[in-house]
């Protein structure tokens, strides 16, 4: 059994704006916060075996300091990266014109200066359809976002299975005793964004990614927590024949927890 807690990082600095491939950082003060949260949580109960976070610095800060304080191993993923919003990523939405606006600013000539609020608009209304200029398309992330979540729970049954064998095999376990031991779950924190959280979640539950309003309804906060359970088929066989034949499409994922608020006054 695998638990894996899907952890959005805090807010970062800047305007507000579409922050997607643009390497942003995270607000110090809210770091500190969140840091201490989970450093409580892991001297208390032991609550992680490992840590995978995304290569942009919003995540990957975080995860390197609480990975490297708690002695955890650390996977720097990226392609774990929020979705590329192209032209308008970064971009302050103050400063996004609208139509029949003209722009007097001294970068006329910059392509970025020129984006209009009605492009966004039309992409909110159908991030399916409308590719925002030099952007990755909603199809292509949703695609990256499956295939590295696949990886990674192949990756993780592995581990999880090979450290079963080993525990048994040191300790001589009887049948009994080893149904027992198979009950404590190897926990994963991963440290990711919002886009990437969602589209994991829609591939889980089984819900429709393409429509506009799982991505405007469903809130992922910053700092929040969402949990998925991920358990094997009963194999009576030995376990590094189960290592190799346990296919990904055959483990049960359940999600037990979307967004729970973690990052509160302690």
């Amino acid at each position: 059994m695998i638990e894996i807690d899907l952890i959005r990082h805090v807010k970062v600095l800047g305007k507000p704006a579409l922050y997607g491939s643009t390497d942003v950082a995270p607000i110090v003060t809210e770091n500190a916060r969140l840091l201490k949260r989970l450093m409580t949580q892991q001297k208390t109960s032991n609550a992680y075996d490992g840590v995978i976070s995304s290569s942009l610095i919003r995540c990957q800060n975080l995860a390197r300091e609480f990975s490297c304080r708690c002695k955890l191993p650390l996977e720097i993923s990226p392609e774990l990266q929020e979705m590329n919003f192209g032209c308008f990523d970064g971009v302050p939405f103050d400063d996004l014109l609208f139509e029949g606006s003209v722009f007097e600013g001294e970068h006329q000539g910059d392509e970025k200066a020129q984006l209009h609020w009605s492009q966004l608009e039309d992409f909110f209304q159908a991030p399916a359809e409308i590719i925002l200029p030099q952007a990755e398309a909603l199809p292509d992330f949703n695609h990256r976002v499956k295939q590295v979540w696949q990886k990674l729970i192949e990756q993780q049954v592995c581990i999880a299975t090979k450290q079963k064998e080993a525990l048994q095999l040191a300790q001589g376990l009887g049948e009994k005793e080893s149904q027992i031991s198979k009950q404590i779950p190897r926990r994963i924190l991963v440290f990711a964004h919002g886009g990437v959280i969602r589209m994991i979640l829609a591939h889980i539950l089984q819900l429709d990614w393409q429509q506009a309003s799982w991505h405007q309804k469903l809130q992922i906060g910053h700092g929040s927590i969402s949990r998925i359970l991920i358990s094997q088929p009963y194999q009576n066989k030995q376990l590094h024949q189960a290592v190799k034949q346990t296919q990904y499409q055959q483990l049960n994922q359940q999600v037990t927890t979307i967004a729970m608020p973690f990052l509160e006054e302690i």
